[in-house]
């Protein structure tokens, strides 16, 4: 593993450079040498530097004077910084720790005390490494599974309130004949299928600005207007439903499985919020979302059914099929409209 390090030594003393470095290699790290600070400086800015062993008698620049600059580089900050010199007052080891430094070695040194010292601040680094890369993945699984205001709160204050979203469209979707299909698929097929599919939804709901906000089975659920308010909510969202229709359709002329989607889409004011303490889901509630949910179910194969209230803020943009009133459950008799895909010139 050592073989992997990379050390750079500053030390005006080419005595000292030569003794030092012969003995870190004989642990098999990479060594660079520099004699002067300025040149030090520049190698750990070129280089991927994992430990800086730095004099601080040095002319033109001291020790102290290398170290400040590295601490104040992006590049260079994370460095760790042994000083290994003749300076063992208490006030300069002092100094040296407030301004950065990792650890001490005086001159002259014992092999084993520099061994040891280097071995333990490198493997303190890759710790801190290996902590910073498992946070980085956690921070991305976090954001794939919430809404980025939302797992911000949640790393800042371990929580998030729930919020009311006054204008939000509302797109659901569903495979026509899934359950039929599934019974005569191999489970591990039918999860293929699933997230061959949900990921170009997902990609589709990215471009248009809109959220995805859950699956359940072949149930997808997704919004536009939500964290951020966006005054083209219901425009975006139609957009996204077309073309994910067309993509389904274009799918299935050359796919073994020829799936069918149902879309429905409706407008109005939702609650978002985290469910659970320990597996955190993000979901939305209200009667929008019920009501979004009974559109799909009344649309057809292939069709994209908006609800009134949809309709009102996009039919000047589309060409919609009318419908006749429709009992829904629950809901009375509905007005909906089926969306075709052909978008109204901008000049009507």
């Amino acid at each position: 593993m050592n073989k992997d390090i990379h050390i750079l030594i500053v030390d005006d003393n080419l005595k000292n450079l030569q003794v030092v470095s012969s003995s870190l290699k004989e642990k098999s790290y990479k060594i660079a040498v520099a004699l002067d600070g300025k040149s030090g400086l520049e190698i750990a800015e070129k280089n991927n530097i994992d430990l800086i062993l730095l004099d601080i008698m040095m002319p033109d620049m001291s020790g102290f004077e290398v170290c400040k600059k590295l601490k104040k580089l992006e590049k260079t900050k994370g460095i760790p910084v042994i000083f290994l010199t003749a300076k063992t007052d208490t006030d300069d080891i002092v100094k040296g720790f407030q301004i950065g430094g990792a650890d001490y070695i005086p001159k002259p040194f014992k092999k084993e005390e520099l061994h040891t010292r280097v071995d333990n601040q490198i493997q303190l680094k890759l710790a801190k490494d290996r902590l910073k890369e498992a946070l980085k993945m956690s921070d991305s699984l976090l954001l794939n599974t919430l809404p980025a205001d939302v797992a911000e709160d949640l790393k800042k204050n371990g929580k998030s309130i729930p919020k009311e979203f006054k204008d939000v469209t509302v797109f659901v979707s569903d495979f026509v004949h899934f359950t039929d299909i599934s019974l005569k698929m191999q489970p591990i097929k039918i999860i293929d299928e699933l997230n061959e599919m949900y990921t170009v939804f997902d990609n589709i709901m990215e471009k248009h600005k809109c959220e995805r906000i859950k699956t359940i089975g072949d149930a997808y659920l997704a919004v536009c207007g939500m964290p951020n308010s966006d005054t083209d909510h219901a425009t975006k969202i139609t957009d996204a439903a077309i073309e994910i229709r067309d993509y389904i359709e274009k799918r299935s002329k050359n796919a073994e499985i020829k799936w069918q989607i149902r879309i429905g889409i409706h407008t109005g004011s939702v609650v978002g919020g985290i469910v659970g303490i320990k597996k955190y889901i993000y979901d939305i509630f209200g009667d929008t979302v019920n009501t979004a949910f009974r559109v799909e179910a009344a649309s057809k194969p292939m069709q994209i059914n908006i609800s009134d209230g949809t309709y009102k803020l996009i039919k000047n943009e589309y060409n919609f099929i009318e419908r006749p009133p429709e009992e829904i459950k629950g809901k009375g008799m509905m007005t909906m409209h089926f969306l075709k895909s052909e978008k109204l010139p901008l000049c009507q």
